[in-house]
């Protein structure tokens, strides 16, 4: 949904009111930055702190996040795999 530009279905409709709209997309942003494949992509604790609170206007475009499934290849995986592992996929709203 945020490479397709797709952020108002991101937020849950009913915190989504149009004043914070602005922030929740932050939020969503300093998120994505935070969950980067690679530790050296991901920003500081502090670097964080002034992105959530404006300091740093211009945030980076997110990479790719470190803990994507494929679907396919999961269900896959567990139809080969039969040892008594129980796999929890997140799924958002």
């Amino acid at each position: 949904m945020w490479t397709e530009g797709k952020l108002s279905a991101l937020a849950d409709r009913v915190l989504s009111d149009p004043c914070f709209q602005d922030e929740i997309y932050r939020s969503i942003h300093v998120g994505l930055l935070c969950v980067q494949e690679f530790a050296r992509d991901r920003p500081a604790v502090p670097t964080i702190i002034s992105m959530l609170h404006s300091e740093i206007v211009d945030l980076p475009a997110p990479k790719k996040p470190a803990l994507g499934f494929d679907m396919d290849s999961l269900q896959r995986s567990q139809t080969i795999c039969s040892n008594d592992i129980t796999i929890t996929v997140i799924g958002g709203r």
